[in-house]
């Protein structure tokens, strides 16, 4: 089955989009043109501005992260996602190759959804498939990031 995420709103895009929206309502007092400009923006920010993720069937709201490291890393970071019991290791890249690690991650509920993807020929292709990783193997990977 394969896992797909769709983007949606978390409390902080809702505070900022109704800040926006406050502002413009009260610049309309002042510069009616301006209030609207401002108050038009508040509420487009509401419809477009989406920062949090949730896995497709679930409500569990999830962080994103993507993170080139170095390719020196890709062994450890394959095994631990493989499901060997090894600490992932994740260094900036330094120096040639780079593998692309994304996460999708709950620090709270100590949820995880990791893939790792080599660079090659100017795309990244798939070096696994997203896992599903819980306590204590997510905490291990989101301590790292």
């Amino acid at each position: 089955m394969e896992i797909k995420f769709k983007k949606v709103h978390t409390v902080k895009d809702l505070v900022i989009s109704a800040a926006i929206v406050l502002a413009g309502a009260g610049l309309f007092f002042v510069n009616a043109g301006l209030g609207i400009i401002v108050a038009a923006c508040g509420i487009i920010s509401l419809l477009i501005f989406k920062t949090g993720y949730k896995r497709e069937g679930e409500d569990l709201l999830l962080e994103y992260k993507a993170m080139d490291v170095d390719h020196s890393c890709r062994q450890s970071l394959k095994d631990f996602l493989d499901g060997k019991d090894v600490t992932p290791e994740i260094k900036a890249q330094e120096n040639g190759g780079i593998v692309r690690l994304e996460v999708y991650f709950n620090r709270t509920s100590g949820v995880a959804y990791a893939q790792l993807f080599d660079f090659s020929s100017y795309t990244y292709e798939k070096a696994t498939e997203i896992v599903e990783l819980r306590s204590p193997r997510a905490e291990k990977l989101i301590n790292k990031l």
